[in-house]
């Protein structure tokens, strides 16, 4: 048995209304990599795998003409990417690149759609996660939208407590991948976080933070 590629199959939202044994079908498809730091996992010449993370980071980002990254979105254990080239999307301008010493689990597009075509329900899945990614993506572009690092902080802190419902929370991402995120970097981040703490929006210690009331 191939251990990664049941770790990456069990990870993996997608497949979770599969009973085990279709599971395992999936799990004979799946080919698994080990990528170094800024190794890159896909670029536009790939456009036909879904790449899942089984252990480690990644990031997927495109490149303006001047060959500055414009991160859309940060990848941890269990995350995946790619659905939409599987079904036939060109892969016009996207990276994924390793940030860690991570594992790879890629399927390829011609294998899933053979199996989509056995199990219907897959596909069902699949465009209601979707559904979930593009609000997601959505509302990332909108904190991108404005023009300060501080505001878009305190957007995305407001945002997070409203869908926990609690103003006491531990941060949901590293700082650096949150940095990556709000389209800044770490060290402007801290200083944003001692600004808003300043102004009386927030107290901070380490990743817990606690809005507070204006």
């Amino acid at each position: 048995m191939n251990l990664m590629a049941d770790l990456c199959v069990n990870l993996v939202p997608l497949f979770n209304a599969l009973p085990q044994d279709e599971k395992m079908q999936i799990e004979k498809l799946v080919q698994h990599k080990n990528y170094e730091k800024g190794e890159v996992i896909i670029d536009p010449t790939i456009n036909d795998n879904l790449v899942i993370v089984a252990d480690g980071n990644a990031k997927q980002y495109t490149l303006d003409e001047d060959g500055y990254e414009n991160v859309l979105q940060i990848l941890h254990t269990g995350d995946y990417i790619g659905e939409n080239w599987l079904f036939g999307q060109k892969n016009v301008n996207n990276y994924v690149e390793a940030t860690e010493h991570s594992e790879i689990c890629l399927l390829k597009r011609q294998d899933l759609l053979k199996l989509m075509h056995k199990q219907p329900e897959l596909s069902i899945r699949l465009l209601e996660l979707n559904i979930v990614k593009v609000s997601e993506m959505q509302k990332q572009i909108h904190l991108l939208a404005l023009p300060k690092v501080e505001d878009r902080l305190l957007k995305y802190l407001q945002t997070y407590a409203d869908e926990i419902g609690k103003n006491n929370f531990t941060l949901p991402l590293k700082m650096k991948d949150l940095a990556l995120y709000l389209g800044t970097t770490p060290e402007t981040l801290s200083r944003k976080f001692a600004l808003l703490e300043k102004q009386g929006q927030l107290k901070r210690q380490l990743r817990r933070i606690e809005l507070l009331e204006n």
